[in-house]
């Protein structure tokens, strides 16, 4: 197994530092007003410090591994996930109530799965942080 590191770009977020620290903290925020198409596919269920989704049988979690205010937040996965990732928020304070924000994934994959879904999994950290960018800056 080795490392795939996957980085997004990083976006400006009209928005305070500690504003989005506050709100990506807090795993439950996650859960709130899911639509109704996602909450009926998966059993969803938070605390502040974990993330738990079961699909298909399979259970996929996280828990929030490290919070250092204001520039950092680390997820890692649960032990019940079928491979460790880990995704970090980088939180960049450029001016008052102007925030640069990146997402970056880790997870250990073999090579040749590496090969089938490393490139979906840069699809996924980029249409996350396109949606980020415009859920926050309206």
């Amino acid at each position: 197994m080795a490392n795939t590191h996957i980085e997004g770009r990083v976006v400006r977020i009209s928005r305070p530092c500690d504003f989005l620290y506050h709100i990506f903290t807090d795993l439950s925020n996650f859960t709130k007003n899911l639509p109704p198409d996602i909450a009926s596919k998966a059993d969803i269920s938070s605390t502040p410090d974990t993330l738990i989704a079961k699909v298909q049988g399979f259970e996929i979690g996280m828990k929030v591994s490290e919070r250092t205010p204001f520039s950092t937040i680390r997820y890692s996965s649960l032990e019940t996930s079928p491979l460790p990732f880990s995704f970090t928020i980088k939180l960049d304070n450029i001016a008052t109530g102007v925030t640069d924000f990146q997402l970056i994934m880790d997870s250990e994959l073999s090579g040749m799965l590496k090969m089938m879904v490393g490139g979906k999994l840069q699809e996924v950290v980029d249409k996350v942080t396109d949606q980020i960018e415009s859920a926050m800056n309206m």
